[in-house]
C-alpha cells in the first residue's frame, strides 16, 4: 500500500501522518523514477579521492530524530513485518533495563539486545574495508525500515498516556544506544544538525575571559573524569560544551553534574547525550500528539487498521517466552480432582490461584469474566469434562444463591462449550498473559485479571505474604510493577521465589505455561531425589 496515497486521505492537510506521517524539517527519503527509494544520507561522501575510512568517519549511521515522515512505498506485509520487528526490539530493551531508568550506563545492555537488533536489521555498524562498497545500500534499507516502523508504532502507541510513556521511554533508550555507537566526528556533526545552542570548548586551552578558569570548572564537574576500568588512573574529559543553562536537562543541574557560570552551563562531552536525549524525547512527545489527531483515519484504512488495533490492545504486553507449540506436551503431572488442592498451592499461577481462593473465601460464585478466565485453564491443565463438571458444581454451590438445579440449568452449557461439546464445537483454550492483563478493571463483586495489575501495592504485598513468597522476591516484584509496569516479569519473580530460584523458560507467556513449567520442575526434583536415595541405599 502506498504510504503517500494514505497520507492524501488525511482529514487535515497539515497532518501528513496517516500511516507514518509526521511533520517538519528535512525529508529522510525521496522517491525517484521507477518507485525506487534513494536516501539522502547525511554525512556520506561522494568524493572518490577520499579514503574509505575518511568517507564514513562522520557518517551518522542513519541516526534520526524523526522530525519528518518517510516518503516511501511498502507492501502491507512489509509494513507489518517492520513494525513487529521494531516492537520486538523495544520489548527486548525494556526487558534488559527492567526498572533501571537512568540513561548513563545504557551501553551495558547492548549485548543483551544485540540479537534482536541484528535480526530486525535495526542496527547499523560502520563498514569495514570488505563491505564498504555496499554500505550506502545497507544504510538505505536501514533508514527505510527504521522510519517506517517508528512512525507505525507512533500511531499504535499514541492513544493512551500509559502507552505513550512506555513507547517514549523505549525509543529514547534505543536512540541513546545508537548515539553512543557513533564515532566522535559523527557525534559532532549530529550535534551541529540538531540545532542545540552550544559551543565546543577545549579545556586544555586557557579561556580569554580572566573570570573563567577552565581547570577549576573541569575539577568541579563530577562527570569530567573518565574511568577505563583497568585500574588505571582516571583521565579528565577535556572536551566541554558551553550552552545556556535553560538548554540543560534539569536532572543534571539538580544532581550538580554541571557547572553554571554567568548564565551558561559547562557540560562534559559524556553528559551531552542526556541533553540530546531530552530533546529527542520532547520531539517524540509532540509527534505523538500529531499522530493522535490522524489516528481515526489510519484505523479506518482496511489494510492496516486491524493490525494497528491489535498493537494498541496488546503491543505493550511482553511476550517473554516461546509459545508452546504442542498440545500433547508432558504436563509433568496432570491436574485431577485428587491432586487439585496440592497443585493449586504448588503450581497455579497467582492469577488463577487467586480466583479459586476468593471464590471459596467469599462464598460467592465468580462472575462471568472470572469463570471465563479459569474454566479453560483447568481444562488445559488436565481436568476432564467430568472433573470440571464435578468441581464447578461443588465450588459454585457454596454460594447460597446457587442450587444444584440452578447449576445444571445455567452453568453446564459453558463447561460443555469449553470442551467443544456445544456451540461451535471447537473448544476453548486458556487465555495468554497479554489477554488477561488486558481484562477490564474489577468492579464490586468481581475477581479476574492479573493481580499484579489489578491489586494496589499494599493489597498485593498482603497477598504475597499470605502465600509465603520470599521477601526479596516481593521487593523485586514491587520494583518491576511500580517502575515499569512489568506485570509478566513480576510473575517471573513470583515463580522464581516459589521454585527456589528456578527460572521457568515459558513463565510469563500464559497461565498454562506457568503450570507446565512448575509441574515439570517438581517432577524433575522428585526424580533427582529418588536417584539420590537409590545411590545412597546402594
Amino acid at each position: 500500500s502506498s504510504l503517500s496515497a494514505l497520507c492524501e486521505k488525511a482529514l487535515f492537510p497539515f497532518l501528513a501522518f496517516i500511516l507514518l506521517a509526521c511533520l517538519r524539517l528535512l525529508p529522510i527519503m525521496r522517491k525517484v523514477g521507477g518507485g525506487n527509494i534513494t536516501l539522502l544520507a547525511a554525512g556520506s561522501q561522494t568524493n572518490s579521492s577520499v579514503t574509505a575510512t575518511d568517507a564514513f568517519a562522520s557518517d551518522d549511521l542513519g541516526l534520526s530524530s524523526y522530525k519528518s515522515s518517510p516518503d516511501a512505498e511498502v507492501s502491507v506485509r512489509q509494513f507489518e513485518e517492520y513494525t513487529r520487528d521494531r516492537l520486538r526490539v523495544l520489548h527486548a530493551i525494556d526487558r534488559a533495563c527492567a526498572y533501571e531508568s537512568r540513561l548513563d550506563n545504557l551501553e551495558t545492555i547492548k549485548p543483551k539486545v544485540q540479537k534482536e537488533l541484528l535480526a530486525s536489521k535495526l542496527w547499523l555498524d560502520y563498514p569495514s574495508g570488505l563491505d564498504s562498497s555496499s554500505f550506502l545500500e545497507r544504510k538505505a534499507d536501514f533508514v527505510r525500515r527504521d522510519a517506517v516502523s517508528h512512525f507505525a508504532l507512533c500511531l499504535a502507541f499514541c492513544k493512551t498516556r500509559e502507552s505513550r510513556d512506555w513507547f517514549v521511554a523505549q525509543e529514547q533508550r534505543l536512540w541513546v544506544l545508537r548515539y553512543g555507537a557513533l564515532k566522535p566526528q559523527a557525534q559532532e556533526a549530529y550535534i551541529e544538525r540538531s540545532g542545540l545552542k552550544c559551543k565546543k570548548i577545549d579545556m586544555k586551552v586557557a579561556s580569554t575571559d580572566p573570570s573563567i578558569n577552565h581547570a577549576s570548572i573541569q575539577h568541579a564537574t563530577p562527570g569530567a573524569r573518565i574511568f577505563h576500568g583497568d585500574r588505571k588512573a582516571p583521565e579528565w574529559d577535556n572536551t566541554f560544551y558551553m550552552m545556556p543553562f535553560t538548554e540543560v536537562d534539569p536532572g543534571l543541574v539538580a544532581s550538580r553534574r554541571v557547572v553554571i557560570l554567568n548564565g551558561n552551563a559547562y557540560v562534559p562531552s559524556n553528559a551531552l547525550k542526556s541533553i540530546l536525549a531530552k530533546k529527542f524525547k520532547e520531539t517524540l512527545a509532540s509527534t505523538l500528539d500529531v499522530a493522535f489527531q490522524g489516528l481515526p483515519v489510519a484505523l479506518a484504512e482496511p489494510k492496516i487498521g486491524g493490525f494497528l488495533r491489535d498493537l494498541q490492545n496488546y503491543g505493550m504486553h511482553l511476550l517473554i517466552a516461546p509459545k508452546s507449540t504442542s498440545t500433547n506436551e508432558d504436563l509433568g503431572e496432570a491436574l485431577s480432582l485428587n491432586n487439585f488442592e496440592e497443585l493449586m498451592v504448588r503450581s497455579f499461577p497467582p492469577c488463577m490461584r487467586r480466583l479459586v481462593e476468593q471464590q471459596r473465601e467469599n462464598k460467592k460464585h465468580l462472575k462471568h469474566a472470572g469463570r471465563l478466565q479459569l474454566r479453560p485453564f483447568l481444562k488445559d491443565c488436565g481436568f476432564t469434562i467430568e472433573d470440571s463438571h464435578n468441581w464447578w458444581k461443588k465450588e459454585l454451590c457454596w454460594d447460597p444463591s446457587i442450587t444444584v438445579t440452578n447449576f445444571e440449568k445455567d452453568y453446564t452449557y459453558d463447561i460443555e462449550h469449553a470442551y467443544g461439546k456445544k456451540g461451535h464445537l471447537q473448544g476453548q483454550n486458556c487465555f495468554g498473559c497479554p489477554k488477561i492483563i488486558g481484562f477490564p478493571d474489577e468492579s464490586a463483586g468481581q475477581v479476574h485479571g492479573c493481580p499484579f495489575k489489578t491489586l494496589d501495592m499494599p493489597r498485593l504485598k498482603q497477598q504475597m505474604h499470605k502465600w509465603k513468597v520470599p521477601a526479596q522476591s516481593v521487593m523485586d516484584m514491587e520494583k518491576l510493577v511500580n517502575q515499569g509496569k512489568h506485570y509478566q516479569l513480576a510473575c517471573v519473580e513470583f515463580f522464581k521465589g516459589m521454585h527456589d530460584g528456578f527460572e521457568g523458560p515459558r513463565v510469563g507467556n500464559s497461565p498454562n505455561d506457568y503450570f507446565k513449567d512448575s509441574s515439570l520442575y517438581y517432577k524433575q526434583k522428585q526424580e533427582k531425589e529418588a536417584a539420590n536415595n537409590k545411590n545412597a541405599a546402594s
